[in-house]
């Protein structure tokens, strides 16, 4: 078996998008916030990527409106309160990397992720209510407190690499 520029271009690509998509987890779990630099990275990337990894214009422009469609339904779920400005983002941002082939395995894999979380938090916020907050690291504080937000970003970053087996590009690695 040889090893063409598609498949190295789909590799990397596998590599940066995933990479991004970890740091943007990390990120809001630490600080909830996940940075419109970090979102345009990965969006960027993806252009960057699209076509040597072996996407023609046809699916190349499929993506992109897939990313446009999800972007604007995410935007519409933070003008209404249910979801953060930065999720927002990165759920565009990731759409783009994933293509319409793998937005369903996205949304179900990102729903469980995010169960699965929130039942994580629920259980450790009442842990730390009961036996009070860690002093250290600030992150893991800032976290437990009750009123605190669901650094949902981890469960985008879960759902969208589970999901990259679904993609267009994928088997070109």
């Amino acid at each position: 078996m040889t090893l063409g520029p598609d498949t190295v271009a789909a590799g990397a690509g596998l590599i940066a998008f995933s990479s991004g998509m970890i740091w943007a987890a990390i990120g809001d779990v630490r600080t909830f916030l996940i940075t419109n630099k970090l979102n345009m990275l990965i969006a960027v990337g993806f252009l960057v990527f699209a076509m040597p990894m072996g996407l023609g214009l046809n699916d190349l422009a499929a993506h992109i409106g897939i990313g446009l469609l999800t972007t604007t339904i995410a935007i519409a779920m933070f003008l209404v309160g249910v979801y953060g400005g930065g999720d927002a983002k990165l759920t565009g941002a990731a759409a783009l990397w994933l293509g319409p082939t793998a937005m369903m395995p996205f949304i179900l894999y990102t729903a469980i992720a995010g169960g699965i979380l929130v039942v994580l938090l629920i259980a450790s916020r009442h842990l730390a209510r009961r036996y009070g907050l860690p002093k250290n690291p600030r992150w893991a504080r800032r976290l437990l407190r009750k009123s605190s937000a669901v650094p949902y970003g981890v469960a985008l970053g879960i759902g969208a690499i589970l999901a990259t087996p679904y993609t267009l590009w994928f088997p070109n690695i």
